[in-house]
């Protein structure tokens, strides 16, 4: 019966990083079985040292491409060193077709399709291999291997592109790709979802490796804390707190903190004694209209996407986008009103590692935002009655210090160093009994246990791209972003809200024109994507209502996995002079008469868009800056092709000719790339 759960929980775990599939993908294709996942199943595989020293992993990709530095592995569960990365996946067609392939990147690549051999031999910097005819691909399932091996010191990359009868070269869209789930494939994510407990429970603070120290963890993952309590009562109610520590998943089902083998007598002690440290701030003057200002801004915002409004009653089933938001129904029952005020608008400050992202709100959105939180009905809690010097000593006693800073001092922890650790027993027991609840399903300690044997090594690997595939769905990415065809949680939340009545766009990510995360990787410029990430670049699109959070912590590592994923290294492309003449057509094409009138919709340095239509487009300065070359030039050639939901129209036929013939003979490829080196003409000299 453990078994079966496990298993269900590890289905669940594909499922929730399954960037299922719905909605426009790059041509029609028919629908995959549905026991298919989207992706490929990819096995890595350490290809040096002793036999007793080799790794083998498996787990889901997205895409069939890949980039690993020096130092990095490709996953966490194979050591460091030179690899091998086998990709299948089944490349469902809507008929038969010839497709030519090219490969780029470093290393040694082999590509079988059907079982003939379509590509095969070493790569090198700016010499892809490329089919010279093309392949035959029949209507419905053909079956993929992309077999890649590193170079003798473990970095290399590749990227896998194809062309049809009606479209140039692209990656293959992760919507036209799937794959059947296996043992292999069930085993290696079930190791995922375990290290992703095992960092968000916090268990190397209480259980620490040896001889490594968790600061010294890949992206310090290891490292985090929770929130300082030393002036958490300024901060929340006593009472609150009271309920909070007899049981935090009664408050909130994802808590991470566990629950203690506390009486309601203890709980009530460590409440009025954590209630003690720091007094609430007066409350702020709430004007008569903030709460009804709030709820707008709420839904503005995006907040819609990650929580359930306080006055959101309508039912939503667990384990779906919008019945996994978390519900805020217990903010007025915890929250000083000036403290929250002030933790809308740096969530940081006393959490250092919280999962809130920082949304760089003003001082008036977080007044008007806490005003419609605390607006809720609510009953409330009971102030605890107590002995405040016996919640010290209980705090001293389960060492809350080992997670919180607080005034008390951390005794003998009484635990299990990491490699003496019974998995069967403490935390991870059937039925924890003294010791921290975590309140694990059955599949989740099966996961968690699975890791245990790796807890010493894996943690401690540098694996961009593991890191950002876990934390784009632990960050809750998708929540306001659509990835492969499949529409963001806060898109989900305006179509279920339409129903009813019609939304203004300011409320629908959409309108608004939130951008899809399908191509991020391959599409922008690494630094540039770091910098946003990490909030240290402003946004190009500042007519959006909706804010890009701030992830200061671990947002330079997500953004190096994502770039890995679509398989580029960390560097930016070198910049290249511009060609004087390509120039000169390049500004005639953007004018409007001359040319493609881009201006129209889209600034250029300090002259604004002289013609919006529906809503403004990136500064085209901006957008030079940030985006590469090769997914520029696909962009142009066919922009809904790559995101349906584009206002940009296609201005190239079938033939790659536009109607500006008097220009560079009317060829769109030259037409665009006069514009990409009239555009670098206007950058700054590199230094």
């Amino acid at each position: 019966m453990m078994v079966h759960a496990a298993m269900v929980g590890v289905v669940g775990w594909l499922c929730a990083t399954a960037w299922l599939s719905f909605g426009v993908p790059q041509d029609p294709a028919p629908t995959a079985a549905a026991s298919r996942l989207p992706g490929a199943k990819v096995t890595f595989e350490r290809r040096a040292g002793a036999d007793a020293d080799k790794q083998v992993h498996s787990q889901r990709a997205r895409l069939l491409s890949l980039a690993v530095e020096r130092g990095e592995t490709a996953t966490p569960f194979v050591p460091p060193g030179m690899f091998r990365a086998t990709y299948r996946s089944t490349l469902t067609m809507p008929a038969r077709d010839r497709c030519n392939f090219r490969i780029e990147g470093r290393g040694s690549v082999q590509l079988t399709i059907n079982g003939d051999k379509v590509l095969d031999g070493a790569l090198r910097a700016g010499k892809p291999l490329q089919t010279e005819q093309p392949a035959r691909l029949k209507k419905g399932d053909n079956e993929l291997v992309v077999t890649f091996d590193s170079l003798a010191m473990g970095d290399g990359q590749f990227r896998l592109f194809w062309s049809g009868t009606d479209f140039g070269f692209e990656p293959i869209a992760p919507e036209r790709l799937s794959v059947a789930g296996d043992a292999e494939l069930q085993a290696g994510e079930q190791l995922r979802l375990g290290q992703q407990l095992f960092a968000d429970r916090r268990c190397a603070r209480c259980h620490e490796p040896d001889p490594q120290r968790i600061g010294e963890s890949a992206f310090g993952e290891l490292d985090h804390a929770g929130p300082d309590l030393r002036t958490i009562g300024a901060r929340t109610n006593a009472g609150w707190l009271a309920a909070w520590l007899r049981d935090p998943r009664a408050i909130r089902p994802d808590a991470t903190m566990p629950k203690f083998a506390l009486t309601a007598q203890d709980a009530a002690d460590l409440a009025l004694w954590l209630a003690g440290s720091g007094a609430p701030l007066a409350s702020p003057p709430f004007p008569a209209e903030a709460a009804a200002t709030g709820r707008t801004r709420f839904r503005e915002r995006g907040c819609v996407a990650c929580h359930r409004a306080p006055d959101d009653k309508l039912p939503e089933p667990a384990g779906t986008p919008l019945g996994d938001r978390i519900d805020l129904g217990f903010v007025a029952g915890k929250w000083q009103p000036q403290a929250l005020v002030a933790y809308l608008k740096d969530p940081r400050a006393d959490y250092r590692h919280v999962r809130m992202p920082d949304l760089k709100l003003s001082n008036d959105d977080a007044q008007v935002l806490a005003a419609y939180l605390l607006s809720g009905t609510h009953s409330p809690l009971a102030m605890p009655t107590g002995s405040a010097e016996r919640g010290r000593k209980l705090a001293q006693k389960h060492n809350c210090a080992i997670c919180h800073a607080l005034d008390a001092p951390v005794e003998d922890r009484g635990v299990a160093q990491l490699r003496s650790l019974k998995p069967e027993r403490g935390c991870l027991a059937d039925a924890p009994g003294s010791a921290p609840d975590h309140g694990f399903t059955a599949a989740q300690r099966e996961a968690v246990r699975a890791f245990l044997p790796h807890a010493e090594q894996a943690p401690f690997r540098r694996a961009p791209l593991d890191f950002a595939q876990r934390h784009l769905v632990a960050e809750r990415c998708t929540a306001c972003h659509a990835l492969d065809g499949r529409p963001s949680t806060w898109a989900q939340w305006v179509e279920r809200e339409s129903k009813t009545a019609a939304l203004p766009k300011e409320q629908d990510p959409i309108a608004q024109g939130v951008p899809a995360l399908t191509w991020t990787g391959g599409k922008l410029q690494p630094g540039w994507i770091e910098r946003f990430v990490t909030g240290n670049e402003k946004s190009p699109r500042p007519w959006l209502v909706a804010r890009m959070p701030a992830f200061a912590d671990h947002g330079a590592a997500i953004a190096q996995g994502i770039v890995r994923e679509h398989g580029y290294g960390p560097q930016d492309e070198p910049p290249v002079p511009a060609q004087a003449q390509l120039a000169i057509h390049g500004e005639r094409l953007l004018a409007q008469g001359t040319g493609f009138g881009c201006v129209q919709c889209h600034a250029l340095g300090d002259r604004p868009a002289t013609q919006v239509f529906e809503r403004e487009g990136i500064e085209l300065g901006v957008a030079r800056a940030r985006l590469r070359h090769e997914y520029y030039t696909r962009w142009l050639a066919d922009p809904p092709r790559l995101d349906p939901d584009s206002r940009m129209p296609k201005y190239a036929d079938s033939k790659g000719k536009t109607a500006f013939t008097e220009v560079l003979g009317g060829d769109a490829r030259q037409q665009f790339e006069a514009i990409w080196q009239f555009l670098g003409s206007r950058m700054p000299a590199p230094r």
